[in-house]
């Protein structure tokens, strides 16, 4: 029996037509006044698309904060653009974090694919159903990005996206390596670490490792963990981690250095995979680097014989908590 039942890897082979058509979803859409910063309300992958956003406004003059909650921070006001991202539109802490944006008078547009947020948001962008959330990240990013970028507030080059979608097209290289990556972590407990820049990323493989494998793994970004986590590593049981390195050519010399000693440290009690990220622009280097984390969690559910669709676990909560 196939283990890939509700065929997950057609999603995945899917992503670069779905980043490149979400690109049109926000069409005409702008925030209607002066924006003095932007929120963007999510949990799970949606939360991500916000990270990630935030690490790419971070040339912009405009603060951008995720909130992963139920309550927005105090300084949001009608001057605050809130998106409220949940891609079945039924997500309690960004339909609380909603109704809270609603009464402080903030700018909001819900980006969805229907649910309780379609219905009650009055700016909305529409996204495709019929996939997992986890899977709809180019859906719910994107038009974050064209709305700000109609609305004058981020800059985003033609040149830029179409390296990302270039690199995100060499699926077969992509594929082969995220296969190797997949037999060395099995078995093991992945540690993801990456530059602050790059945070994002590590906690999308991080997220995906755990939805996908169903297998428990962590996340720590350079150069804090230099001052804290680095020491566990003489005590380490030998072969229990994997860690995995990402490495960006763009990162500041002086964390580059310190993966390379780091990367000696953890050498002697766990294996080391690094990731060389490619590309030039922020896009192309964290997309591509997402990706190749999709295809490898999705590998490693293989090797563990799991489904990796379903998330019991998850839904089982959600009906737990209800009331």
């Amino acid at each position: 029996m196939a283990i890939d039942q509700s065929n997950m890897l057609r999603a995945l082979d899917g992503f670069p037509d779905q980043c490149k058509n979400a690109l049109s979803l926000p069409k005409g859409m702008v925030a209607g006044k002066e924006v003095s910063s932007i929120i963007v309300c999510g949990m799970g992958g949606s939360a991500v698309g916000g990270d990630l956003l935030k690490a790419f406004a971070a040339t912009t003059k405009l603060p951008v904060f995720v909130v992963r909650d139920y309550s927005l921070p105090k300084f949001v006001d009608e001057y605050g653009l809130v998106f409220a991202v949940s891609y079945s539109g039924n997500t309690e802490e960004t339909l609380s974090a909603f109704e809270e944006a609603k009464q402080r008078k903030a700018q909001i547009i819900g980006i969805t694919s229907g649910g309780k947020l379609a219905q009650e948001c009055e700016k909305v962008i529409r996204i495709p159903s019929g996939i997992q959330p986890r899977a709809a990240l180019g859906y719910v990013f994107f038009p974050m990005v064209g709305v700000l970028y109609n609305s004058g507030l981020l800059e985003v080059a033609n040149d830029e996206l179409n390296e990302m979608l270039s690199l995100l097209r060499k699926q077969d290289a992509i594929k082969e390596e995220a296969q190797q990556i997949a037999a060395t972590m099995a078995g093991k407990i992945p540690v993801i670490y990456a530059s602050e820049a790059l945070a994002p990323v590590a906690m999308r493989w991080k997220t995906q490792i755990n939805e996908n494998a169903k297998h428990q793994a962590f996340y720590s970004i350079f150069s804090e963990m230099n001052h804290n986590e680095i020491a566990c590593f003489p005590n380490i049981e030998k072969k229990k981690f994997v860690s995995i390195l990402i490495r960006d050519k763009h990162d500041n010399p002086r964390i580059q250095k310190r993966m390379d000693v780091c990367k000696e440290i953890m050498e002697e009690t766990t294996d080391v995979i690094e990731v060389n990220v490619k590309g030039d622009g922020f896009l192309a280097r964290a997309f591509s680097t997402i990706y190749l984390g999709d295809y490898a969690s999705y590998y490693l559910a293989l090797k563990y014989r799991i489904d990796p669709t379903p998330v019991e676990v998850i839904e089982g909560l959600k009906r737990r908590i209800v009331g």
